[in-house]
């Protein structure tokens, strides 16, 4: 009898310490909770500016004038902020001789417009398919490439090193997430080119990873400026559509949790690319407008706009300006005036 009382003893003290514990996690859940909401609420009173990723190259493959449109996002939107590629097989598409005839024009119109731009600079950039060699480029030597690439940097930050309008450099996009039609290991490479251009440039430098898919602890160690990305509905050929789970304070406390313990250094976190044009698996003027529009309506553009104010992090580059003008070429100028309301 003393043994049973005693493992009936045992057993409901058991039972109590499992809801005490269950009632503390719930509690620790719902403070959790309320604190987030709070804080979500306390960043969307916050001044954000938004700006704009550009690529004419994305332009001129939606069949418009590249710099018709620029001039638009500049004049029409107003864009005082904005994030431009130097695609490497456009500037030097005869080895050894630099053409910066194109790109120095949308530095010009920049400044005539009291813009700042974010000059993306290496070989791995942003918009598919990320990796642009030059024609001339032997592909089959790493060695050959990568000499060729910090040269390449030398050229494009020594002329654009001086020019006020340029108020930071991006080097590489994404480097250590394996996407794109890149050859080799840009990862093991990148540490060399940011020691170059460290030589070459006191501007702050910009490291960009996925928000997403990686832990950001190594680029934001490395970079003045770390910039992360904010996709919210993706689709892809194995899992068709995939709407990401995660809330705003996953961007702040893993923000919070890498500056505070890994890179303590870093001087600033900003959206690099923020979501406002469909992903698709199909080059963009090849998908029926009704499933662009279905893909990515309105609303989706305005809820990640709220979502990124609820982030907190103080500027945010839109990625789609490009789309927004396609959009309104063919009939649907919806996303162009949604985007003027808070550029």
């Amino acid at each position: 009898m003393r043994i049973k009382h005693h493992l009936s003893r045992l057993y409901h003290e058991h039972e109590r310490v499992k809801i005490i514990l269950l009632l503390g996690a719930i509690f620790a859940s719902l403070i959790f909770i309320s604190i987030n909401i709070f804080e979500d609420s306390f960043y969307l009173g916050q001044p954000v500016k938004f700006g704009v990723s550009f690529s004419p190259t994305y332009a001129a493959a939606l069949g418009l004038e590249p710099k018709q449109v620029y001039r638009a996002i500049l004049e029409d939107l107003e864009v005082k902020n904005i994030r431009i590629p130097a695609y490497w097989n456009e500037i030097e598409p005869i080895e050894g001789k630099f053409d910066f005839a194109e790109l120095d024009y949308y530095i010009s119109e920049a400044e005539k417009h009291q813009a700042k731009v974010i000059l993306a600079v290496g070989y791995k950039l942003f918009r598919w398919p990320e990796c642009r060699s030059p024609g001339w480029l032997a592909l089959d030597s790493e060695k050959v490439r990568e000499e060729k690439i910090m040269n390449m940097l030398k050229a494009v930050i020594g002329q654009y090193n001086n020019n006020e309008v340029v108020s930071a450099f991006q080097l590489e996009n994404e480097p250590y997430l394996p996407f794109g039609v890149c050859p080799g290991n840009l990862s093991k490479f990148f540490p060399s080119e940011l020691a170059l251009v460290r030589t070459l440039t006191k501007k702050p430098v910009i490291i960009t990873d996925s928000g997403e898919l990686r832990d950001w602890i190594a680029p934001a160690q490395m970079a003045d400026y770390f910039g992360t990305t904010i996709y919210r509905k993706v689709n892809a050929p194995i899992v068709s559509t995939f709407h990401y789970p995660l809330k705003p304070w996953f961007y702040r406390l893993k923000a919070n949790f890498v500056k505070a313990i890994f890179a303590p250094s870093l001087q600033k976190l900003l959206v690099a690319e923020l979501q406002a044009e469909p992903w698709e698996t199909e080059f963009m003027s090849s998908v029926p407008l009704e499933k662009q529009i279905k893909d990515f309506p309105l609303s989706a553009f305005q809820a990640n706009v709220l979502f990124a104010k609820k982030v907190g992090f103080s500027e945010n580059y839109l990625w789609g300006a490009e789309w927004w003008y396609y959009m309104k070429t063919w009939g649907h100028p919806e996303y162009w005036n949604f985007a003027k309301t808070i550029l």
